[in-house]
């Protein structure tokens, strides 16, 4: 496989690259959104988000993924990843594992989803890790026939992803095949499968149209449920007032936190810098990953610290995490700010130039930090040179 043309992303937005596949036997347009932090975290490796329709989901998982991850306002509630969108050119051969059964056949096409599963091992993975620093953990978003290909991959290739997030999935497909398979599957490596329906999807009954995309999929879940597998962890989602299509935003936002659990700790009065060490550890053994504590959990950990008069532990917990991610302007005007109470206004400066100059490097910096940031540097100067 080759790189036929190369788009770079604005600050905003994607890299698009145009490939060949020899396994496809076809060109493809692919999109990556990189994380905020890859350019300054050069030692970070990080996970992988493949999203399936790409020419319809991708731009809605990226910007979920960025606006749950990156912005500082938000509390983040998902950890930084890479997202990738792979377009269609006809979609029935990659999603659809086996040929349509009808005499009449609507998706002619169909039952070349292994063809395409090959395509992501053995070519388009590969290309990615050479390009760009990528953990070993993948997770997949897939959409009515993709979240069957989803399925599919974790029964038949369950190396190529850790996570599934299955939005509506076709599980009616062949006589709902699927579910027959889960009965026997077993998994070496643990996995966690998220899988949503939106309520307009009912039929009515389980007795009206039994092979509809909502009838379906409550069996698989209910199935699962009732006789679990070991190292499959299933969470099942289901939205009031959405349908089949228009569930897909509310399924990204409530399913990918859903598949990253918990990656914002709660804090209690006696939390330690250990307590917050030990959980994002166990997160990172869990999904394969460094799973950096976002900094809002850091900064809230540090401000209670200074509320208790600790002001040098609370100075270690802003270096801890500064250690790890040095691209929050945030966290460094905070450390200016600690300096400042403890009669360092020198030190204090110099923490709150770094957190102007990061944060107006930012594709919209955010003025309410700067003027923040620039008050506190005119007060610390001042007091720096003894006025």
């Amino acid at each position: 496989m080759k790189v036929l043309q190369r788009l770079n992303g604005t600050p905003f937005g994607p890299e698009t690259l145009t490939i060949h596949s020899d396994i496809l036997e076809q060109d493809r347009r692919i999109y990556v959104q990189q994380p905020a932090s890859y350019s300054y975290a050069t030692g970070r490796h990080y996970p992988l988000l493949v999203v399936l329709d790409g020419e319809w989901i991708f731009e809605l998982a990226r910007a979920h993924v960025q606006f749950f991850s990156q912005y500082q306002a938000i509390d983040m509630a998902l950890p930084e990843m890479f997202v990738v969108g792979i377009e269609n050119i006809d979609r029935d051969p990659d999603y659809v594992p086996t040929p349509d059964p009808s005499e009449d056949p609507i998706f002619p096409t169909a039952g070349h989803t292994d063809r395409f599963l090959r395509f992501l091992r053995d070519e388009l993975f590969p290309l990615l890790e050479r390009e760009y620093r990528l953990a070993d953990s993948r997770a997949v978003v897939g959409w009515s026939f993709g979240g069957l290909c989803a399925l599919h991959s974790a029964l038949t290739q369950p190396e190529l992803f850790q996570a599934y997030l299955c939005i509506g999935p076709a599980v009616w497909w062949d006589d709902e095949r699927v579910i027959k398979q889960f009965e026997g599957a077993s998994f070496e490596c643990p996995k966690r499968l998220v899988i949503t329906l939106g309520a307009d999807e009912n039929p009515g009954s389980e007795d009206v149209n039994p092979g509809s995309v909502y009838t379906s999929t409550k069996a698989l879940v209910k199935n699962l449920h009732e006789r679990p597998i070991p190292d499959l962890t299933v969470t099942h989602l289901e939205f009031e007032g959405e349908g089949h299509s228009w569930s897909i935003p509310t399924a990204l936002s409530r399913g990918l936190r859903a598949l990253f659990p918990n990656y914002r700790m709660q804090l209690g009065e006696e939390t330690t810098l250990e307590d917050i060490e030990a959980y994002y550890a166990a997160l990172s053994s869990a999904w394969g990953f460094d799973a950096i504590p976002p900094g809002s959990v850091l900064l809230r950990h540090a401000l209670a610290l200074r509320e208790s008069g600790k002001l040098d532990r609370a100075i270690d917990v802003l270096d801890w995490y500064l250690q790890r991610n040095a691209g929050e302007s945030l966290i460094h005007g905070y450390k200016g700010i600690f300096s400042m109470d403890q009669g360092r206004p020198s030190d204090a400066a110099e923490c709150l130039r770094t957190a102007i100059c990061i944060e107006n490097q930012q594709p919209v910096p955010n003025h309410v930090y700067l003027r923040g940031f620039e008050k506190r540097l005119r007060e610390a100067k001042r007091l720096a040179s003894g006025g």
